[in-house]
């Protein structure tokens, strides 16, 4: 338990994101040695400002280690992780997925209710003010998907994403929401309530951001990366005019995925992901007839 106190309490620290966090496991090794580090160690670390050198000491209140109560306090949110099921899985456990270890910034810490053992993944992403007929395709999409043996991967926004993971437990497959929030802030969607049942059995939760944090728009954008690692290929129903959506197509793209759009809106957004290299496709078939054509193999 207080190795992964540790973890947390350094993951507590605001402006300690996913760089800073790997740059200080990187020089020390572990967070309890970069908690206890001196503050001469800590300027050493290129591009740590002195703000964040002095929150990382305050956690030590002047002491060598931290003060109990913050032990105590992590423990807390380590009993609440472990009641609802979700497990803290540390860039140097066995299971941290495969797929997140080789992107850029790479989140050092990620909690996950569910399974993450998924031979083959498509992430599925789109505006929030979907129109109805794009709201449908999200579904039959990732429906016909899911039958196919995909895991659906999204990004948990109302809108696309949500349809998305309603559509890939309507095809019986199993789908991933990538949070903005901490884990413990996860509240059901109403569109998902009919498919309560089957989300529990057969979906999977992830957040790298601490489990009591709130939604920031930062989060919002700083998940989409997560959501193209996690993804074999990209797909994307309605971009909208902001929001999102264009940023997953530009991580898909960096990370070297697969991209594709289907019915997009004539729009900035839609324009820049075409540039971008996305193929046009108009049905799950089209998908998989693209998929074969990248030598992507399933």
């Amino acid at each position: 338990m207080m190795k992964l106190n540790y973890w947390l309490l350094l993951h507590s620290i605001p402006g300690i994101g996913a760089a800073t966090f790997n740059k200080l496991l990187e020089r020390f090794g572990e967070p309890n040695r970069i908690i206890q580090a001196k503050r001469e160690e800590l300027m050493c670390i290129p591009r740590l400002s002195p703000r964040l050198v002095n929150s990382i000491l305050s956690i030590r209140r002047g002491g060598v280690t931290p003060p109990l109560h913050y032990i105590q306090d992590m423990d807390k949110i380590l009993v609440e992780l472990n009641k609802r099921q979700f497990k803290m899985i540390t860039r140097y456990n066995e299971d941290y997925p495969s797929r997140l270890r080789g992107i850029k910034n790479s989140p050092p810490i990620i909690y996950v209710y569910g399974k993450l053992d998924m031979p083959k993944t498509i992430a599925i992403v789109g505006t929030r003010q979907a129109s109805f007929q794009g709201l449908q395709k999200a579904i039959e999409f990732a429906s016909k998907l899911a039958t196919r043996g995909f895991t659906i991967v999204s990004g948990y926004a109302k809108g696309i994403d949500t349809y998305a993971h309603l559509g890939a437990l309507k095809g019986k497959g199993r789908t991933v929401m990538v949070l903005p929030t901490g884990v413990l802030n996860f509240a059901l969607h109403k569109e998902l309530y009919g498919v309560r049942a089957e989300l529990w059995e057969h979906g999977t939760i992830v957040s790298e951001f601490f489990p009591t944090a709130g939604w920031t728009t930062g989060q919002a954008m700083l998940r989409n990366r997560i959501i193209s690692g996690l993804g074999d290929a990209t797909l994307v129903i309605e971009a909208g005019e902001k929001g999102g959506t264009i940023a997953t197509a530009k991580w898909a793209k960096e990370q070297g995925k697969p991209l594709f759009i289907s019915s997009p809106a004539d729009n900035k957004s839609s324009k820049e992901i075409i540039g971008l290299g996305a193929k046009l496709v108009e049905s799950p078939e089209d998908v998989l007839r693209e998929l074969t054509s990248f030598s992507v193999s399933f």
